[in-house]
């Protein structure tokens, strides 16, 4: 696997022709024009670099984040529907290192492109924000290894250090980082404490705060 862009293909029950009408529904004014489509799924602008209907456009991503990364959506006529592949690729340098987090997001993106072509709406649900524990982690173990804990965040206030191998937050089990996304994404501010359980020299540690 390489980890400089990030591709997905999947099948949907539709045919080519409504696919495409659907991908590129949604064409940018331009004062300058310059052919540009508000993108499904990435809930992003991005400019026409290439396009051949109804079975290929390729874009630039014209927002942040992933500003100026490439896009690339292929239709294909499959038995049951419509072959879809979607590829994001030139993000730079910097991607290796946080391939395994950005992950969680490309698969929100697929499926929220999934939805909309499948369907016409928008579910949006890689726009949800992400919580904030306070700390890096790194999957390991079958939990998730804390690591740079900052002071005065959740993490701190539940306890926990560097090394702590976290197992249980607010009541969930997490051992990825898609486990850790979606249970901080259901969190909101409450009264009520969040409760954690960790590892740590060999012992079940539990904890408690709250949000703020």
């Amino acid at each position: 696997m390489t980890r400089d862009h990030f591709e997905a293909t999947f099948v949907l029950g539709i045919d080519r022709d409504t696919a495409w009408q659907r991908l590129t529904e949604q064409p940018i004014d331009d004062s300058a024009g310059t052919e540009r489509y508000w993108m499904p799924g990435f809930d992003a602008s991005g400019t026409v670099d290439e396009q051949q209907s109804p079975e290929r456009l390729r874009v630039t991503k014209d927002d942040a984040p992933c500003a100026g990364t490439d896009i690339v959506v292929t239709l294909e006529l499959a038995e049951n529907g419509t072959r879809i592949t979607v590829v994001q690729s030139r993000f730079g340098d910097w991607l290796p290192a946080r391939y395994d987090m950005m992950a969680v997001g490309w698969r929100h993106i697929v499926a929220d492109l999934q939805t909309y072509l499948s369907t016409g709406v928008h579910a949006r649900r890689h726009l949800r924000p992400w919580g904030d524990l306070g700390a890096d982690v790194r999957p390991d173990a079958g939990g998730l290894r804390i690591e740079h804990l900052r002071s005065d965040t959740l993490a701190a206030r539940l306890g926990l250090h560097d090394t702590d191998l976290l197992v249980v937050l607010a009541g969930a089990p997490v051992s990825s980082y898609d486990d850790l996304v979606t249970v901080l994404r259901v969190l909101d501010r409450r009264p009520a404490p969040v409760e954690a359980e960790w590892v740590r020299d060999g012992e079940l540690v539990h904890g408690a705060a709250d949000l703020a």
